[in-house]
């Protein structure tokens, strides 16, 4: 009988790990742009396969709508705008990837 429910067990945990790891959210995800240079279209689902930590950039979670609630509103919290160009051209730098402008701002 222990038997029987630890399988079962192991079972259950592996179905809610590999749900878990199957939602990694949207394919893409647009951060519409004010400028003359447009929106981001940003690749959620390479950056997530290249093995990035959510907790990166969901530092207070995966709500959508989170992210401008604090940046742009709170002084603590950079602005939005500054908060994605200090993070997305920092980690580039550091991964030897593109970081002039239209590299993310193709729209």
């Amino acid at each position: 009988m222990k038997r029987i429910i630890l399988v079962a067990l192991a079972v259950f945990l592996v179905a809610v790990c590999a749900q878990a790891f199957a939602d990694h959210g949207p394919d893409t995800v647009v951060f519409p742009g004010k400028g003359k240079l447009g929106s981001v279209t940003f690749d959620h689902l390479f950056h997530h396969e290249q093995g990035t930590e959510c907790a990166l950039c969901h530092h207070t979670g995966v709500n959508e709508g989170q992210c401008a609630e604090c940046h742009g509103y709170d002084p603590a919290a950079p602005h939005i705008q500054d908060a994605f160009h200090l993070l997305c051209i920092g980690c580039h730098k550091h991964k030897r990837a593109t970081t002039e402008c239209e590299g993310c701002h193709v729209n």
